[in-house]
Parts: C-alpha cells; structure tokens; sequence
C-alpha cells in the first residue's frame, strides 16, 4: 500500500513538473494573457460567494489580441456599464486575475474582427 502511494506521488510530481515546463512558470504565476470582451449585462448574476466583497460574477465572450473566442468569467463588485469594452488579463491557474475598460481603439484589430463595433 506505501510503495502504492509512492509510486502516485512521483507520477504526481512528475506531472506537475511537466507542466511547469511546458506552460512555463511565468505563464502560470506572472505574464498574463490579454483578452477583450464587451460588457453585456445579460450575462450577470449574483456571485454564489461573496467572500471578497465581489457581489457580481460575468461569463462573457473574450477574444485574445490574436481574435481566438473563448468565455472568461470573473466577478466584480459592481455592475459594469453595458456595451462597454474590458480588457481582460488572465493567468493559466487563476483565470481573470485583472480587468479594465479601454477605448474601441485601444483593441489590436483581430479582436476587433470578433467584436461589435461601437455604434457611429
């Protein structure tokens, strides 16, 4: 039963280390990724635990600066205003680790190409 255990312990680490490797230890806890998403209050709900005083949760669709989709969730403890456009920085472990509102020209052009523009 012990060698048992050990033997899943080094498969364990082992793993672990193959993807500290291959991801990068600066992907996981200290470069972000980049995404940009437009604010649309029909994806908010109430966050199911508010214990950082976080009241509010989105799943929204997100474009990398290279115009891949994907839908990033994170709270916030306000409602955000509709329409406007957050960029998004996430970590591999941790998800949406920081958010901010920019202009529709502060958006590399490929995202641009997967977003709705402002109206003219």
């Amino acid at each position: 039963m012990k060698r048992a255990f050990g033997v899943a312990m080094a498969v364990v680490l082992i793993a672990v280390a193959v993807y500290f490797l291959s991801v990068g230890y600066d992907r996981v806890f200290v470069s972000p990724d980049t995404y940009y998403a437009q604010v649309d209050n029909t994806h908010l709900s109430k966050a199911e635990d508010s214990i950082n005083e976080f009241d509010y949760h989105y799943e929204l669709p997100a474009v990398s600066e290279d115009g891949n989709t994907t839908k990033l969730g994170f709270d916030t403890s306000r409602e955000l205003r509709e329409g406007a456009y957050l960029k998004l920085e996430t970590l591999a472990l941790r998800g949406v680790v920081r958010w901010e509102e920019v202009t529709w020209d502060e958006i590399p052009a490929a995202a641009q190409a997967e977003l709705d523009a402002p109206a003219a």
